[in-house]
């Protein structure tokens, strides 16, 4: 797909990124399916928080409850004056000491119900959302002797599968299958670093949910890698500069967060692009979707850009969901591909296709 220059169209962040890790356990029963690890993207399992915190950012925010409550995802959280709250209890804090975050002083915030599926069926408890809800899904999860929910999505397990002897993962993992993978980056991460990204939701301002989009490490982390793109290209256009992805440090001094320089030092190298993952792996990803490919502003960086799109799936670009063909001839696991036609990124959970293929990998022919 041709790119072509844009009005500003909202767009959804680099989130509802999924992979399946399939365990390998000779002590199953034969023709029970393996033990499964899921792994979901930014914000795409539910989160509660517990507050005890020394201050608060305005009189209506609580400052401490007795119990946890809903964190992510409740709607009634997200409504003005009231998103101030929220944003300023998941928002996270950056060491420039220990180069770790934590959320604030006060703020406890866990995963209900971790090892359980529901978490990740539905976003909100009200059970509005509905990602992964199928009968198959249902039946195949409560036989699953293993599951695990982290954020980070299929790079995250990249990495952690390259740092892996390649003896335990022959024994332990049996196939891994990422949906949307952002290998070599997002394009949009610009966007959402230099000017924040509503989610498409219109009673939030951008620059408003900027701040906490900005503290999450795994934001500068899916900035653009140089073995996707070429070095020259230009991500971002304004009146006095243009960004590369040499530009970075630049890009982040320009738009007052420098921290987030020394968050993408810390990540940059977790993933390195010819290591293969070293198991048999499966990419399915979304094409002819118009994907954020650069970015005009006019004012930098607190305005919406006019955007430039490219193909992908809506969020994550083609050419770095293809960085899984890079690994072919480099590991003796079979690597496979599936292109979704049309299919957008958080769509593709529910896809026929999709689910199509993960039912062969999962439970055979």
């Amino acid at each position: 797909m041709g790119l072509r220059l844009c009005p500003y169209r909202a767009a959804l962040l680099p989130s509802g990124l999924l992979l399946l890790l399939m365990l390998t356990d000779l002590a199953l029963p034969a023709g029970r399916p393996p033990p499964v690890v899921l792994v979901p993207g930014d914000l795409g399992n539910q989160l509660e928080a517990k507050l005890d915190k020394p201050t608060v950012v305005h009189y209506l925010c609580s400052k401490r409850t007795d119990s946890y409550f809903t964190l992510w995802l409740n709607l009634e959280l997200l409504l003005p004056v009231i998103i101030d709250c929220w944003i300023d209890n998941i928002r996270l804090v950056y060491n420039r000491t220990s180069r770790t975050t934590q959320f604030p002083d006060g703020v406890d915030v866990r995963v209900p119900g971790f090892g359980k599926t529901f978490s990740l069926e539905f976003l909100d408890p009200s059970k509005s959302s509905v990602p992964i809800s199928t009968p198959w899904w249902r039946a195949l999860w409560a036989g699953a002797t293993h599951e695990v929910r982290t954020s980070g999505g299929p790079p995250m397990t990249g990495a952690e599968l390259q740092q892996q002897p390649q003896a335990w993962k022959d024994k332990y993992i049996h196939a891994f299958v990422a949906l949307g993978p952002p290998w070599g980056g997002v394009a949009k991460t610009l966007r959402v670093l230099a000017s924040g990204d509503n989610n498409r939701i219109p009673v939030i301002g951008p620059l408003k949910i900027r701040e906490q989009q900005r503290s999450a490490v795994s934001t500068s982390w899916l900035l653009p890698y140089n073995y996707t793109w070429s070095p020259k290209k230009v991500f971002v256009h304004t009146p006095t500069a243009n960004y590369t992805l040499q530009d970075y440090r630049r890009f982040f001094q320009d738009i007052g967060f420098e921290d987030g320089w020394l968050m993408r030092q810390d990540t940059e190298g977790l993933v390195e692009a010819m290591v293969p993952p070293g198991v048999r792996l499966h990419c399915l990803y979304g094409t002819g979707v118009p994907t954020p490919d650069s970015f005009y502003y006019e004012s930098f960086p607190d305005r919406d850009p006019k955007i430039c799109f490219g193909d992908g799936d809506g969020t994550v670009n083609l050419q770095s969901a293809l960085q899984c063909q890079a690994w072919r001839g480099h590991q003796e696991q079979e690597v496979s591909l599936q292109a979704l036609p049309g299919t957008e990124h958080i769509a593709m959970l529910a896809n026929a296709t999709t689910l199509a293929y993960l039912k062969r990998v999962l439970l055979g022919p």
